[in-house]
């Protein structure tokens, strides 16, 4: 079984002495991707972390989209970052499928293009835009690790924020089968504006929860709508607190075996 290296904290002294080879890499350096769901395909070093190209980034959830996620698929990944799980969705869906990435950081949205260019994907769609509850504007900032959130009021950015029902009713995007979300905070804002979609019980989710207060009101919306909260392995959780930060929700009986 692999190690997700990743987990093991940049600032501790193992995750020091661990990266340390890592750092006489270049950045912006093209590399092919060791091992993991987008192994063999090609890689910008610095956009992410070492985990991503190396192939251990978030070993349980490469094993749990991959389980669900199929040929033909139209999938949302909502915070895609620098493209890691983009590329991974392009693969699984296959010529068939298509994947909807969207980042709002305009220098993630580069990284996407590049990766997306560099593997010559044809069936991915980027829009730099953050989704929220609503369309118009938000504000937005930028983390020291280049990961992303909505902010209240000006922030760093001004960005065009947009819903899952409007953009489905204004068929910018279909209706997907599966949506993943790693949005650092803003994730009951996203399924919200996407009440429309989940009450149609058609859609699974694999959720990053940031927070109790996201765990919870994340926990309210779905659970109103119909929907089973689980592990990545499917695992139902029970009534109490969420205690995972990754969760994967469906509508009924859980389908990862």
């Amino acid at each position: 079984m692999r190690r997700d290296w990743s987990k093991i904290r940049p600032n501790s002294v193992k995750g020091w002495c661990l990266r340390l080879p890592l750092r006489l890499i270049p950045k912006n350096t093209v590399v092919k991707v060791r091992s993991g769901l987008n192994q063999d395909m090609r890689w910008i070093v610095g956009s992410s972390l070492h985990g991503c190209w190396l192939g251990t980034y978030e070993l349980d959830k490469q094993n749990a989209v991959s389980r669900i996620i199929r040929t033909g698929m139209k999938v949302l990944d909502i915070g895609a970052h620098a493209g890691f799980y983009t590329l991974a969705f392009s693969r699984l869906v296959g010529d068939e499928g298509h994947v909807w990435a969207f980042e709002p950081s305009a220098e993630n949205a580069a990284n996407i293009l590049r990766h997306i260019n560099l593997n010559r994907l044809r069936n991915v769609t980027l829009l730099q835009a953050a989704v929220v509850n609503r369309s118009g504007v938000t504000g937005f900032q930028i983390s020291e690790n280049n990961s992303t959130g909505i902010t209240k009021g000006e922030g760093m950015y001004r960005v065009p924020c947009v819903s899952i029902d409007n953009l489905i009713a204004d068929k910018i995007v279909p209706i997907p089968e599966v949506i993943k979300i790693d949005v650092e905070g803003a994730e009951s804002l996203i399924l919200e504006g996407a009440r429309t979609l989940l009450s149609k019980q058609h859609t699974q989710l694999f959720i990053a929860l940031h927070g109790g207060t996201q765990k919870s009101n994340c926990r309210e919306i779905l659970e109103s709508m119909g929907y089973r909260i689980c592990l990545l392995d499917g695992t139902p959780l029970g009534c109490g607190e969420i205690i995972s930060d990754e969760i994967y929700a469906v509508p009924g009986k859980p389908q990862l075996v």
